[in-house]
């Protein structure tokens, strides 16, 4: 992180809702002398203590309305590693692999649930007959 950006103090702005996240990290970085590519942005209500109900502003071509929910919204700007897209996409695909592979794993477990269930149908029917 740029080390004079964590010691200075809070700045507010008044800030149009059509501005994208993108401008708003150029802001920041202006501000506060981050790098736009190593910033993580988060919006929450002003008052709000535990940061973790913060929303991450995490697509740079929404509008902050998107985001800003409330006049009385404030933007927590934390430093993270710039990602290449490579390495997104990458975790992306594996991520969608494993919901495939889980997708298919529950639907196999369900034609075994309904063939258990078929087979103990006909087994019950067969005894009835005799």
């Amino acid at each position: 992180m740029a080390p004079e950006s964590s010691h200075k103090d809070p700045v507010s702005r008044k800030l149009p809702g059509s501005m994208t996240v993108a401008n708003l990290k150029r802001m920041c970085q202006q501000l506060f002398g981050l790098d736009a590519a190593k910033q993580r942005l988060f919006c929450r209500l002003v008052g709000e203590k535990d940061v973790w109900d913060a929303e991450p502003m995490d697509d740079d071509l929404k509008n902050i309305d998107h985001y800003v929910t409330s006049e009385e919204s404030e933007v927590l700007m934390q430093e993270g590693d710039a990602e290449k897209e490579e390495d997104k996409e990458e975790r992306l695909r594996l991520r969608l692999e494993a919901e495939d592979r889980e997708s298919a794993r529950l639907e196999a477990m369900g034609n075994v649930q309904r063939t258990g269930v078929m087979a103990a149908k006909s087994a019950a029917a067969v005894s009835s007959v005799h």
